[in-house]
């Protein structure tokens, strides 16, 4: 019996003891904290005008649709070759104008879907709809068919050989659509609820507040490291700069050069820069008298100091420019080019003015619009066109605007003088032909239209020989840049970026995307 009673009672203390412990342990689980969310603030400095890929026509747009969707090809690690992306592999006729997909199995869309052959095809349909007036329609001018073979392997034909018809496949803008579900809500619909097969799902857009991005946890190349990327638009540089020091963002780009300078200074930040692919420049309408008549132009062009403009506003941000093509693309001309831009001399100025005057064409006091964002480099610069421009007896407007009001304002040529920017792939043809072919479309903000020039950029798209294409642009360029001046070319910007130390792997792109996620960087935050 008392053994009885020892057993029970040891019985009863181990299984206190085995209470006690589990008791223990559950409440370190419930006192243990819960994983913090990895959520990334971006400042960018202008709100995006659209998130479907076909109506995307600027940078910011761009960037969106990079890490929301996937292309055929990815030039994001490396922009000199394409990597696989939806494709895992293609093959291009001898001929250079068949070029065969083998597409990934199971890749998914954000709504469970899989991706296809037939996704493909009417992602190009849809860029190639006129209906759907795509700003990259032109570019697929030479594509003849589009062939779905099976599920996973299409086949483009082409009419001529199209030398960056890779690097055109690589562009956000080409960014794969899910076909059904497009075909069940509409493109427009599509546009405030895209869904796309890449590493970030949108969320939420609250116009000129924020746009937010979550991660794919099924992305088929990885998993993201950030759980939410923020994006805040602050058109102003300096406030930006403000939010950054206060914690308000991680992240920002386009800052003031001084600003730039405080930053590599403080050991709580850090700065990558890298030589860019974008672009800044003033633009006029080939369509409206005075500003399509050359003799105004050129008067422009004399009339304010742009060298020492852009010396004091943008600082070291860049590179002085002189033509369209950047010193890292082949067929830049900087050289012959530096030599055609005109120096700042009030009396040739003057006597142009003068010119048009007394033709007519010009009246004294009359009033002269100039349409810039609302970013500090680009407003500066109509800031000093404008304090030019009152010497001569004018009276000049500047409009600073939003980019969902400047861009439709822009169009068709209705801008007399306007600032704006560019960026692209390193291939003169993407740098060129939407600025300046007569059927470029909506791209072509000037309307500006030369015989010369159309045939010199049909040229050098459709040749595979560089050497030859480098001829057709200098010959593109030195027409309408160093002889109709239909532009006044101001820089190439460097790719400046400022982030916090907490922020982690992360890489700026030439073209000034904020790529949250690619198989060489996989962008993380502390």
């Amino acid at each position: 019996m008392k053994k009885m009673l020892r057993l029970l009672s040891l019985t009863f203390m181990m299984a206190l003891l085995f209470i006690g412990c589990g008791g223990k342990k559950e409440a370190e689980e419930t006192s243990a904290e819960p994983v913090k969310e990895k959520v990334l603030k971006v400042a960018i400095d202008k709100d995006a005008t659209n998130l479907n890929p076909v109506f995307v026509t600027d940078l910011t747009g761009e960037m969106f649709a990079a890490n929301i969707f996937d292309t055929l090809v990815s030039y994001k690690d490396d922009v000199s070759k394409p990597a696989p992306g939806v494709a895992e592999k293609w093959e291009i006729s001898e001929d250079g104008k068949t070029y065969t997909f083998y597409l990934r199995k199971g890749v998914k869309f954000h709504n469970g879907t899989e991706l296809t052959a037939k996704d493909v095809k009417f992602t190009i349909e849809s860029i190639m709809d006129p209906a759907n007036a795509a700003a990259s329609k032109q570019y697929l001018n030479d594509v003849e068919t589009v062939e779905v073979i099976d599920d996973y392997t299409v086949k483009f034909s082409l009419k001529n050989v199209y030398a960056s018809f890779m690097l055109l496949l690589g562009s956000p803008q080409f960014g794969i659509l899910p076909s059904e579900y497009i075909e069940e809500v509409g493109m427009e619909a599509f546009d405030r609820n895209p869904i796309g097969t890449g590493p970030f799902k949108f969320q939420e857009w609250i116009p000129d507040d924020h746009i937010t991005l979550v991660k794919n946890e099924d992305y088929f190349l990885g998993k993201p490291n950030l759980d939410q990327a923020i994006f805040r638009p602050i058109p102003k540089a300096e406030v930006a700069s403000v939010e950054l020091k206060s914690g308000g963002i991680d992240l920002a780009s386009s800052l003031l050069p001084q600003d730039i300078m405080s930053f590599q200074s403080d050991s709580n930040f850090e700065v990558q820069q890298t030589p860019g692919l974008s672009f800044q420049y003033v633009g006029f309408s080939a369509v409206q008298k005075p500003y399509s008549d050359v003799r105004f132009r050129k008067a422009i062009y004399y009339a304010t100091d742009f060298d020492s403009a852009i010396k004091g506003i943008y600082g070291s941000t860049g590179e002085r420019a002189y033509s369209w093509i950047p010193p890292v693309v082949f067929a830049n001309d900087k050289e012959y080019m530096k030599s055609k831009a005109l120096p700042y001399d009030e009396a040739k100025a003057k006597a142009l003015f003068d010119e048009l005057k007394a033709e007519g064409v010009l009246k004294e006091g009359m009033e002269i619009p100039i349409l810039s964002p609302q970013d500090a480099f680009r407003s500066k610069i109509a800031t000093a066109m404008a304090s030019s421009l009152v010497k001569y007896g004018f009276k000049p407007k500047v409009q600073t605007l939003e980019f969902g009001t400047l861009l439709p304002a822009t169009e068709e040529g209705k801008a007399g003088i306007y600032l704006l920017g560019w960026g692209s792939v390193p291939d003169p043809d993407r740098w060129t032909y939407a600025l300046f072919h007569t059927d470029a479309g909506k791209q072509n903000r000037s309307k500006y239209s030369n015989k010369v020039v159309d045939e010199a950029l049909v040229n050098g798209r459709n040749t595979a020989d560089i050497a030859k294409r480098e001829v057709e642009y200098v010959k593109a360029m030195r027409q309408a840049i160093g002889t109709d001046y239909i532009h006044i070319p101001l820089i190439f910007k460097n790719i400046n970026v400022v982030h916090t130390n907490k922020v982690k792997n992360f890489k700026p792109s030439p073209q000034g995307y904020i790529y949250l996620y690619t198989p060489e960087n996989n962008v993380d935050i502390q």
